[in-house]
């Protein structure tokens, strides 16, 4: 072969490699070396994606923890919180020598009744009693009735007023009205004195009862008094207590108590953060997986273009022979 043949192989040869495939790096350097050239949006909301799904698991898990994490009871127990527990009068003692919860079946008004049997866990009742410090005959009760709503606890107090007014009732008592009273500091209060008569088997008594309503709580207070240790002004100025203590208390107050498991909100949380963090890490971790599968398939191809181009070279070289012909003509 002649050196003009030997030189246009190898420039065929040069003109193939040229023309090789362009691998990753090379367009790497290329977008580098090119300032104009930017990367896509699309390659940017990806790479954000997965900070989003994993800021929506929390969101979401959040919600989830609230709604659905809880246990709910009824405590009947709590009612106490609306009865007072000192009565500021000295005629009487400073504890009460009783106390309690007065389920709506054994309730003396048809309204608390009727309730209930919707609404068990809105109504309830509970009731305090006080003994005379000095006189034997002396005793006080105070009895607050929840209702699920004011409308229901107004029918109640209804039932209550009538109970202290209804004139054939309180004679088969031996029990007559002496005085109708309001008390000025407690809206809507309705005060009524009595007198019951002596009988064969109970002495003479004076009383008092007041009944007024706060929201949803009815509350009604007797006071009774077998040798006048117990007046009226004792009556008002319990009830003015027990008014103040239900306007504190009556607004924010609720017979269901409600609490998150320790051992359940702590297995909810990991598990969030688990999906959480997967989220965050899945995606790269995929990506990472793909971008070598590529580098290795990109090292096959130019492995197999570097084979193939050796093997063409050695198609194209002369032959043993034909190098040494030329050598010794050139000898010559």
């Amino acid at each position: 072969m002649s050196e003009v043949n030997v030189a246009s192989a190898l420039r065929e040869l040069t003109a193939d490699i040229r023309r090789a495939p362009t691998f990753a790096p090379q367009a790497y350097l290329a977008v580098a070396g090119n300032p104009t050239t930017r990367s896509t949006p699309r390659g940017g909301r990806i790479a954000r994606l997965p900070r989003v799904l994993a800021s929506a698991v929390v969101v979401v898990a959040a919600v989830g923890y609230v709604v659905f994490i809880k246990s709910t009871r009824i405590t009947r127990a709590s009612l106490s919180a609306l009865v007072i527990d000192r009565t500021a009068v000295t005629a009487l003692k400073s504890k009460p020598v009783e106390s309690e919860f007065v389920s709506p079946q054994k309730s003396a008004f048809a309204a608390v009744k009727k309730a209930a049997a919707s609404d068990p866990g809105g109504t309830g009742g509970y009731g305090k009693e006080w003994s005379g410090s000095t006189a034997s005959g002396d005793a006080a009760t105070q009895l607050v009735e929840i209702l699920p709503s004011p409308a229901q606890a107004r029918s109640v107090r209804a039932e209550a007023e009538a109970e202290y007014s209804d004139a054939s009732s309180l004679r088969a008592a031996h029990t007559a009205v002496t005085a109708h009273f309001t008390v000025p500091t407690v809206a809507g209060a309705f005060g009524v004195s009595l007198a019951t008569a002596k009988s064969s088997t109970t002495n003479a008594t004076t009383g008092t009862a007041i009944v007024f309503q706060q929201g949803r709580v009815v509350a009604v207070e007797y006071l009774q008094s077998s040798t006048g240790g117990l007046s009226r002004t004792d009556a008002t100025t319990m009830a003015r207590a027990e008014d103040a203590l239900l306007e504190r208390n009556e607004p924010s107050f609720s017979l269901t108590r409600t609490t998150r498991p320790l051992a359940l909100s702590v297995v909810y949380v990991l598990v969030t953060l688990l999906v959480a963090g997967l989220t965050l890490l899945v995606p790269g971790l995929v990506r990472r997986r793909r971008a070598r599968r590529h580098a290795r398939r990109e090292e096959q191809a130019r492995y197999e273009y570097r084979a193939r181009g050796g093997k063409a070279m050695r198609r194209r070289r002369q032959p043993a022979w034909t190098q040494r012909a030329r050598s010794a003509g050139s000898l010559r």
